[in-house]
């Protein structure tokens, strides 16, 4: 069986090269093999993992998987694949209105392969997924019925899950922690409808969910993102409390993105997230970024999931469009290392797969691969092949 063969260290230093090697690799079989093998066309949608031999694994599915899946085959033509993009979306959407929607059209959470509610949800991070993938494929079609739906999904969320200061509960049935990630994936699917819909509610969505970032989601002394939180917006400090670096990295570019689609200045925030990530979240030997950190900035372990690497090249691409001279070839730098960081999750393995967790002494954890990543990586390389190299 051909593998994914490793870069050379001339392509490690070398941001478009590890970007031709990349748009290969997603053009051909990475979105061959989440098509052929990833799409469930007896039980519907797609699978939670395809193993490393190949083959498709049967279990339980989280139905936002495959709004996510919906989300990558939405951009794949743009991206250069030849196959059936619009199957790929329409096989998706197929299960997610049907099997996946709760009768008031929220987003299911979990469904056994034949159909059987495991976990009827609904909950936020959910629902912002399917927005997302309603956005990307209207984005795709032109067809006007994904945008009522998602405009008709918000209202919804307003009716239901609106939080009295600002933004909204975690879960319909769970209002006493609250937390800064759903709320980062709405402000992205809000973000990725003002260009496409801009006589809808995303603008000021967006508007909403950057202040409740600035008051609420910023720790003040050094700019750490806050993950956690009582009903209240009030932050979780024990020991549970942890800071992402890769959160740090994709806030800082959606903000960056939201400066640009007209918002308010933002730099002093994203700024200091991207700084917390890039000084304590990067394993010095291994390059990578790593998990979760402690609220005290020291790491909370050694482990590197595929997600973080994807999240520090996409601000650090962001950074180096806003930048010149040194400082714009510091973050390059940092794109490049990061990219080819990114591959080393790919090679040794069937192409279109890849590992999620790499430990502490550089050695992969052996276990499927997991669909829910493929939308990481997708958005990664797009913004990879959108930038001036």
């Amino acid at each position: 069986m051909t593998l994914t063969a490793p870069l050379s260290d001339s392509e490690k230093r070398d941001l478009g090269a590890i970007r031709t090697r990349m748009l290969e690799w997603l053009r051909g079989p990475a979105f061959d093999i989440w098509f052929n093998v990833g799409r469930d066309l007896e039980g519907g949608g797609y699978f939670e993992t395809i193993g490393l031999d190949g083959k498709p694994v049967v279990e339980n599915k989280r139905v936002r998987v495959s709004a996510r899946q919906v989300y990558c085959y939405a951009q794949a033509q743009r991206l250069g694949w030849g196959g059936d993009w619009r199957e790929g979306v329409e096989h998706g959407f197929r299960f997610l209105l049907t099997t996946g929607l709760r009768p008031d059209h929220s987003l299911r959470h979990i469904v056994t392969r034949d159909g059987k509610v495991v976990n009827d949800g609904p909950d936020l991070y959910d629902q912002a997924f399917l927005l997302l993938a309603l956005a990307e494929t209207f984005r795709a079609t032109g067809d006007e019925t994904y945008r009522d739906f998602a405009r008709g999904l918000l209202d919804w969320m307003r009716a239901n899950f609106r939080h009295p200061e600002a933004g909204f509960y975690d879960a319909l049935n769970q209002r006493e922690i609250l937390r800064s990630n759903p709320h980062m994936h709405m402000f992205e699917c809000a973000l990725a409808w003002i260009g496409i819909d801009p006589d809808g509610p995303w603008f000021e969505l967006a508007e909403e969910l950057a202040g409740l970032c600035r008051k609420r989601f910023v720790r003040a002394s050094d700019g750490g993102l806050l993950e956690t939180f009582d009903r209240n917006w009030e932050p979780v400090t024990d020991s549970t409390a942890l800071i992402e670096p890769g959160h740090q990295f994709e806030w800082a570019w959606l903000l960056m993105k939201w400066e640009s689609a007209g918002g308010a200045p933002c730099a002093d925030i994203y700024s200091r997230f991207y700084n917390i990530g890039d000084r304590y979240g990067i394993c010095p030997t291994r390059r990578v970024a790593i998990d979760a950190l402690k609220m005290s900035l020291e790491w909370a372990g050694p482990q590197a999931r595929l997600w973080p690497q994807t999240e520090r090249l996409k601000s650090s691409l962001a950074f180096a469009e806003r930048s010149t001279g040194d400082e714009r070839a510091r973050y390059i730098a940092n794109a490049t290392e990061a990219a080819a960081t990114l591959w080393g999750y790919f090679e040794g393995l069937q192409p279109g797969l890849w590992r999620d967790k790499l430990r502490g002494d550089g050695s992969f954890v052996e276990e499927p691969a997991p669909a829910s990543t493929f939308y990481h990586i997708v958005c990664a390389i797009s913004e990879l092949d959108a930038f001036e190299v």
